[in-house]
């Protein structure tokens, strides 16, 4: 059963992850042993077909191969092995370009480890794979690192809301191992996901009451909280709920407030008519 396997495009800091992703591939294609060189191309014999034959089938099976390494490579990096001929040239070329032990590419990595910083944006996943990353590569090249310095690290890699977390560690008798203690930052980090929803509906209940507040306010500003609604109406605008030294409304015309203080008055004269009438 045919299967598509992708992994990662090599790029200038992935190569070490790649390298063994890369040969996996080929390996399962039965196609390593023409990229490591351990069956090599045979020589064409004058006259005998055969040899030729076989020659022409190892060229094909090591295209084959260079067509797997190409297109695992990312496209801002071919033109490093552009003039490859074979896929061992070509694996070669790769590993002397990107497998450099020397003292600059220790320095990347050194400054690298104790420079990258996480944000509250970027996942703790994708950093403590980064950080741990970086420290397997020093290993690679014979620079071990102190654990607890490791820790020290990592501690003061995260950001500021983690501070109650940082006290809590660095209260103990002793620091945690970087293992052990990238486990404990990724439940810290599931345990603030967690809350963040109830954080959010209190947020939510608190901003509601806040408007409901406001929007009273806007009605009547020169009510108190504990005072009790005024339930008349104001002889400025007609509405009930505030008086008429409180309306926030223009003062009517003078032919309207005339008219209106007219029928105020014909209504405390004469009562409703269904009113009942004491004989």
């Amino acid at each position: 059963m045919n299967t598509t396997v992708k992994i990662e495009l090599l790029g200038k800091e992935n190569y070490d992850t790649w390298k063994l992703q890369a040969q996996a591939i080929l390996v399962k294609n039965d196609l390593w042993e023409f990229v490591n060189s351990t069956k090599r191309r045979p020589k064409i014999v004058k006259d005998d077909e055969s040899s030729l034959k076989a020659a022409q089938k190892w060229d094909i099976s090591d295209q084959k191969a260079k067509a797997d390494l190409i297109l695992s490579i990312s496209p801002l990096e071919l033109r490093e092995i552009k003039d490859c001929e074979t896929s061992n040239e070509m694996w070669l070329k790769l590993a002397s370009i990107y497998e450099s032990q020397g003292p600059t590419r220790k320095a990347t990595l050194l400054k690298r480890l104790i420079l990258n910083k996480l944000n509250d944006e970027e996942k703790m996943n994708d950093f403590l794979r980064e950080f741990f990353n970086c420290v397997d590569k020093l290993k690679a090249m014979d620079l071990e690192i102190a654990d607890d310095l490791l820790s020290i690290l990592l501690l003061y890699a995260i950001p500021d809301s983690y501070e109650s977390f940082r006290i809590a560690i660095e209260s103990r008798d002793e620091l945690p191992k970087p293992e052990v203690l990238k486990i404990k930052l990724l439940e810290e980090c599931e345990a603030r996901k967690n809350r963040e929803p109830k954080h959010n509906d209190a947020m939510f209940a608190r901003g509601k009451c806040q408007l409901k507040n406001s929007q009273r306010a806007i009605e009547n500003p020169h009510r108190k909280d504990n005072e009790k609604p005024f339930k008349y109406k104001c002889h400025r605008c007609g509405k009930v709920g505030h008086m008429a030294k409180h309306c926030r409304s223009h003062p009517a015309p003078q032919s309207q407030q005339r008219r209106r203080n007219t029928q105020m008055t014909h209504q405390d004269c004469y009562p409703d008519k269904t009113s009942e009438i004491s004989l």
